[in-house]
């Protein structure tokens, strides 16, 4: 048997034992199903909802608001990330700043931004942008000072230009200092969205919790989460697989 099979049949194992434990627990009485539901309440409730379609809407409508400020975080890091690495003394200057706007719980802020923006589209994207944003650009900045020096060095033997050296050396080595930070900023982007609907919305999976929340519907507040849970693994694998395949090229 192969390692890779060994270790997908220790995964399918685990989680058949937490399940299996979870649902036997809570039907031995070993603790409250109230408080905790079960795999099989779960099971049931996610196919009601799929059936009403309920569950495919408010998915739709947070993945909507997570995803476009992660495509706008993305693109205005890299970006920025970019320009603060052009010029050492600019970078090394805006570092601090960069570093303590990285420190501030941008999430605290999503009351103001509701204030400013409204509570539709906007502040939930905004939100989910500002988490965004900021990992990107440090880990942009991160990986083209990362590179070997060797490499550098070699570059100004051939008497390469400034654009060549970015181009042929920077900007390849940090491609995975990129991909590190989108699986990373797929949660911070849901984050924000699902924050930004705790505090007002008509649907997404916000909305469906804070909805269950207010009748003490455990498994209604769960099972969302674990759908989510599941899309936002998925979108990692596929960043991951994606990744692997652009810089196969290290490897040879």
């Amino acid at each position: 048997m192969s390692e890779w099979l060994r270790i997908k049949l220790l995964q399918v194992l685990i989680l058949t034992a937490v399940l299996t434990l979870w649902e036997f627990g809570a039907r031995s009485g070993w603790w409250d199903a109230t408080w905790t539901s079960t795999p099989l309440l779960l099971w049931r409730s996610f196919w009601d909802s799929l059936l009403s379609g309920e569950i495919l809407r408010h998915t739709g409508v947070t993945l909507a608001e997570a995803f476009s400020g992660l495509l706008a975080g993305t693109v205005v890091g890299v970006s920025l990330g970019v320009l603060l690495s052009i010029s050492r003394v600019f970078g090394a200057a805006m570092e601090p700043y960069v570093i303590a706007l990285n420190s501030l719980p941008r999430v605290a802020l999503a009351p103001l931004i509701v204030m400013y923006v409204g509570i539709g589209f906007m502040s939930k994207f905004l939100l989910s942008f500002s988490l965004v944003v900021v990992p990107m650009m440090i880990s942009t900045y991160e990986g083209i000072r990362a590179a070997e020096p060797i490499w550098l060095n070699a570059m100004k033997v051939f008497r390469a230009s400034r654009l060549q050296v970015f181009v042929k050396v920077l900007l390849p080595n940090c491609v995975p200092w990129i991909f590190s930070a989108i699986r990373v900023s797929i949660s911070l982007s849901i984050v924000g969205a699902i924050v930004g609907e705790f505090i007002s919305a008509r649907a997404g999976i916000g909305y469906m919790i804070d909805h269950a929340a207010g009748g003490f519907d455990i498994t209604g507040m769960l099972m969302p989460l674990l759908v989510l849970m599941g899309v936002a693994f998925a979108l990692d694998r596929l960043v991951l697989l994606l990744s692997r395949q652009l810089m196969r090229w290290r490897d040879a």
